[in-house]
């Protein structure tokens, strides 16, 4: 148990110093922090949430790869964010019929891992769009204008990254795709002995549990509880354990420093959209290296963000410290069901 302990505590403090790559990071930071700037210049500040959130999770699908792939994941990544916040708006009038919708969503975006790296972090962007729109009610015209923005922010942040490059060596364009290749992986992995088919059943009941106690605890922003457990949820229970602890301390580090910036120095809005944009920095240089600095930063971004739109720091902190414990509670409980078995065959994540 104690070398166990110790080999999670590890695993959230070690900082891979090779994946941090400032250049896109910072490339996506001034995306998001030209975005909210924008809403603010123009007098529409509520729509700075959907379009931010848009650009920084396409901001996260800027992975790794050669560029003739890298533009189609950032492409794939906005359609289905924008698709999965659009539904999220839509069920968000659903009362507990959310807590079924929400499951099937977690079991299809924990599922699709198998097919490898980006296909898993699409569809964990995907379900964690979901939740965030599925949060608050919104009737129908709402719910298509809040996946317009999400789908704006995200081809804002997929142009900054093609059009420089497109100009410079358009060559780069001609890489095939393996979109077949990626569903015969679907297809073929489709059993119960297959780790992220366990993944996506775990991932589904632990996501319904956290949007019973979203809705039963009634809190604002109380979705972040159902977010949170799918942010830190994967298909290992070690993985699972230390993004658990690194989750929790990356969140208190965020709040303390968001309570210090925005209310020691009262900033603002342009002030506090540039520190939004910072903590989208952080996230996105920080993501491969280090979960807990990378949840440090998104911290920073959603409180915030929450902020420059009226809602009272401390509150919001609070309930952000609450929701990360209680999420953390309920994905270390679901980790221990149907246990991952893993087949050397399977990529790891």
């Amino acid at each position: 148990m104690r070398e166990h302990l110790k080999l999670v505590t590890l695993g959230a403090a070690k900082i891979q110093v090779r994946t941090v790559s400032w250049i896109p990071s910072i490339r996506g930071a001034v995306v998001v922090t030209l975005c909210i700037s924008w809403c603010i210049y123009t007098g529409i500040t509520p729509y700075a949430i959907p379009l931010a959130v848009g650009a920084l999770f396409v901001g996260l699908a800027d992975v790794d790869q050669v560029f003739g792939q890298r533009w189609r994941t950032m492409l794939t990544a906005t359609f289905w964010v924008t698709i999965s916040a659009l539904l999220g708006g839509l069920a968000s009038n659903f009362g507990v019929f959310q807590v079924l919708l929400v499951a099937v969503v977690g079991a299809i975006c924990g599922y699709v891992g198998v097919a490898g790296r980006r296909s898993a972090l699409i569809g964990l962007l995907s379900v964690v769009a979901y939740v965030i729109f599925s949060g608050a009610p919104e009737n129908n015209l709402t719910a298509l204008l809040t996946g317009g923005l999400v789908a704006i922010g995200g081809l804002i942040q997929t142009a900054a990254t093609v059009v420089p490059t497109a100009i410079r060596a358009p060559r780069v364009f001609r890489v095939p795709h393996q979109s077949d290749h990626n569903f015969r992986k679907l297809r073929e992995n489709l059993n119960t002995k297959n780790d992220f088919f366990r993944h996506g059943a775990r991932l589904a009941l632990a996501l319904a549990i956290a949007m019973s106690a979203f809705l039963y605890l009634g809190w604002p922003h109380g979705y972040w509880i159902p977010m949170t457990v799918a942010w830190i949820s994967l298909p290992d229970q070690n993985g699972t354990a230390t993004r658990v602890i690194a989750r929790v301390a990356g969140s208190i580090a965020g709040v303390l420093i968001t309570y210090a910036v925005i209310e020691g120095l009262h900033l603002q809005t342009y002030a506090t959209a540039i520190f939004i944009g910072f903590g989208g920095l952080i996230m996105l240089a920080f993501v491969r290296a280090n979960y807990a600095i990378a949840v440090g930063g998104i911290t920073i971004f959603a409180i915030s963000l929450m902020s420059l739109v009226g809602d009272p720091v401390a509150e919001v902190s609070v309930i952000r410290l609450l929701s990360t414990l209680i999420a953390g509670v309920i994905v270390i409980g679901a980790s221990f069901l149907w246990p991952a078995v893993r087949n050397e065959d399977e990529p790891a994540h």
